[in-house]
């Protein structure tokens, strides 16, 4: 029963026609204030809605000044918007009835559906059936609606009908909370940060949060898309319109709710136990160029720093700043937080440093930050201060200024905001303010300043954390046109596992390995009918040697003492094969022994981990760390959505604290770093192409040996997923 989304052909015509009716019935409207139907009536003729209202509820002739009819069977003209709010078992006949009048979309706040089980879920997909044989697009059911803020629409319930009413403007929000959804919306709204679409999704029996995104993005009156989201069965739906975003230059905000669960993983390999959720969903929007949000304060931050960045095209994505004001400490703060979002502080030319000198009183400083000393502008002049600004944004090492205001008195907060306004025209890089003055004792200021886009916050964090923001953004809409693998790339090949839920050896996943071109140690496999004898070597492998158990049943063999390492050639050998042996048939007796493996040690290189995890809604995820039997420990790892190209998986490697290592530090040599970023775009190819069949994938530990001499996997484990409808 799979519907095509509102595309990137019809979405700018049909989304208008959808959202903007010329006609709503209100099936269920009520002169109770406590129903969603007379919220709704109520909120259209308060906001002025300029179209036809037409309540529906057989108890009434008439409800709030305007005629009632018994049915959507009595409207006496067209219908192009429905909003039910009567109990469910009642939903299907209203649809049947928005069928007969040919009625383009409808929104069900009724609840009872799929949320409440089994017989909830036949009562929904019954009223999807009849919406989509009549050709009707459904919100909900089980949602609190929609409002179309420019034209006045309020198909909905609930905070967003009520007054403070939203204000227009360019900013849409999606949302699968809508109680949740509107607090963010309202939080905007403080900030008088203006909306032009507000959906609460509900139960997305029809159109869902992907389908609505795609189709703002193609809507000219929004330029920024900010979404709730919870349940997301397609995640890669959402990189879609997420590249489809950073593409047009539009930031799409994203809080990705219920993040903290591993999901359903075997996690029989190190990688399924270094890897959460929230890590995927984190390298998911940094692949896609979506912006995450994690705290409610981050909506109006965003949102106002990247309307500021729309008046300076092609700038925002420097990290050097420039901060300037007279509060020492709020300096430092903002250098404190800077710095874990990858803010630098920039160093002024030489010539910046006296042009800003001259300017200053003996006790300032003209380096950066620049202090101003208290009172500056009053001892100083207006013209002084424009001068040190313009002064430091002159500066080519300067990508952004922070201009701390911070608890400037009324009078100096607007005396600040009009030397900027009077600058503005001169303005070509990104500037914040951050003022702690409380918003009633400034508003004329932050009219002034919200007129001419320049941000202004109430922290010097929440500053530095805008900056990093905006910097990752403009960074990635700028590497956006470059060549890179899209979703869909790299499919194809013939399938070299099945999936049969089981946990491959080590014998069998390093020949997959070598198969895709990654490289292994040199090795015997004595088998288990061989063991307790006298072992020779058939094959020229050179010492000291890893000797290994070899089983399907065991994924940790070093828990279980299978494993002995730095074993020299002779009798030491044959003891650690018949110890390694002996250890598995003792501590794990269920264990299928298929024998063991003599392994050539590697012994010039550093262990890392490169592995993938089968991720619900999202598919294979590749995961490098710091490997070795310790991964967990030390807790260094990132990861990529497969596939992944060369140049993404330089970037995991710059995100590991072990980098500087593998670059060569404390008079170490580099290691093959190239090698490293082989193995990970291969693995990535392997997991893509075997998707849905491949459920973990571990090499532990990957050798990456000094520049030149590649990587070598001393180790791999493989599990296959589960066959469908099968039980884990």
């Amino acid at each position: 029963m799979t519907r095509p989304a509102l595309n990137a052909d019809d979405a700018p015509a049909s989304l208008a026609s959808l959202l903007s009716p010329r006609s709503i019935a209100i099936v269920g409207a009520s002169d109770d204030p406590a129903r969603p139907g007379h919220e709704t009536l109520k909120a259209l003729i308060a906001l002025g809605y300029a179209g036809t209202v037409y309540p529906i509820n057989p108890k009434y002739t008439e409800l709030l000044g305007r005629p009632c009819f018994p049915s959507l069977d009595a409207v006496p003209g067209p219908v192009d918007l429905v909003v039910v709010a009567v109990p469910a078992a009642a939903v299907p006949g209203v649809m049947e009835q928005a069928a007969r009048l040919k009625v383009r979309l409808a929104v069900v706040m009724s609840g009872g559906f799929r949320e409440t089980g089994e017989a909830g879920a036949a009562l929904q997909d019954t009223v999807v059936a009849i919406a989509r044989a009549a050709g009707i697009r459904l919100i909900g059911p089980n949602c609190l609606g929609f409002a179309n803020i420019p034209d006045r629409v309020c198909a909905a319930f609930g905070s967003i009908s009520r007054v403070p009413r939203l204000e227009p403007g360019t900013v849409s929000l999606v949302t699968q909370s809508g109680g949740f959804g509107y607090s963010l919306a309202l939080a905007c709204a403080e900030e008088s940060i203006g909306f032009r679409y507000v959906i609460a999704t509900g139960n997305e029996a029809d159109l869902g949060c992907v389908d609505l995104i795609d189709a703002l993005l193609d809507d000219p009156g929004t330029g920024i898309v900010m979404t709730y989201l919870e349940g997301l069965p397609d995640a890669r739906a959402l990189m879609q319109v997420g590249r489809k975003a950073l593409a047009m230059g539009k930031p799409l905000l994203v809080w990705k709710g219920g993040v903290t669960e591993q999901g359903a993983r075997a996690a029989a390999t190190h990688t399924g136990s270094i890897v959460g959720r929230a890590d995927v969903y984190r390298a998911l929007f940094r692949q896609s160029g979506i912006v995450e949000l994690t705290e409610m304060s981050d909506a109006p931050d965003l949102i106002k720093s990247f309307q500021c960045h729309a008046r300076y095209p092609g700038m925002g994505s420097g990290r050097n700043a420039a901060v300037i004001g007279g509060s020492g400490g709020s300096a430092i703060v903002f250098c404190d937080a800077a710095s874990r979002e990858g803010i630098e502080l920039a160093t002024f030319a030489p010539e910046t440093v006296d042009k800003v000198a001259a300017l200053l009183p003996p006790i300032g400083s003209p380096t950066n930050p620049v202090d101003l000393t208290a009172g500056y502008i009053g001892i100083r002049g207006p013209k002084a201060y424009a001068d040190v600004i313009r002064a430091v944004l002159a500066d080519p090492g300067v990508d952004t200024l922070c201009l701390n205001f911070a608890s400037s008195s009324p009078a100096g907060t607007v005396n600040g905001a009009k030397f900027l306004v009077e600058m503005a025209p001169d303005i070509s890089k990104p500037v914040f303010v951050f003022s702690s003055m409380h918003k009633s004792l400034a508003l004329e200021a932050h009219a002034m300043l919200r007129e001419i886009r320049m941000p202004v916050l109430p922290s010097p964090v929440r500053v530095a954390k805008a900056m990093g923001a905006l910097a990752t953004w403009a960074t990635a809409r700028a590497a956006a046109s470059g060549s890179r693998l899209s979703a869909n790339e790299g499919a194809g090949g013939g399938l070299l596992l099945q999936a049969d839920g089981r946990m491959l050896d080590e014998v069998f996943s390093k020949a997959l390995l070598r198969s895709i071109g990654v490289q292994t140690p040199g090795e015997v496999m004595v088998p288990a009918d061989a063991l307790g004898a006298s072992t020779r070597l058939t094959h020229d492998i050179r010492g000291p040697y890893a000797v290994k158990i070899v089983s399907p049943d065991v994924a940790h063999k070093s828990d279980i003492g299978g494993v002995r390492l730095s074993v020299p050639e002779g009798r030491p050998l044959q003891q650690a094969i018949d110890a390694v042996a002996a250890a598995c048939r003792d501590r794990a007796p269920h264990a299928r022994l298929q024998g063991v493996l003599v392994s050539e040690m590697v012994t010039d290189g550093f262990e890392m981990l490169v592995g993938v995890v089968d991720e619900p809604a999202v598919g294979p995820v590749v995961v490098l760390g710091q490997g070795g039997v310790f991964a967990e420990a030390m807790s260094d790892s990132t990861c990529r959505v497969a596939p992944v190209d060369a140049v993404e998986a330089r970037a995991m490697i710059d995100d590991l604290r072990c980098a500087p290592i593998l670059r060569g530090t404390r008079g170490l040599p580099p290691l093959d770093i190239d090698a490293l970023v082989d193995v990970l775009v291969r693995v990535s190819a392997f997991a893509w192409d075997h998707r849905g069949v491949l459920a973990e994938l571990d090499i532990n530990p990957l050798f990456v040996r000094p520049a030149g001499q590649g990587a070598v996997a001393a180790d791999a484990l493989l599990v296959t997923c589960v066959p469908t409808g099968q039980p884990h």
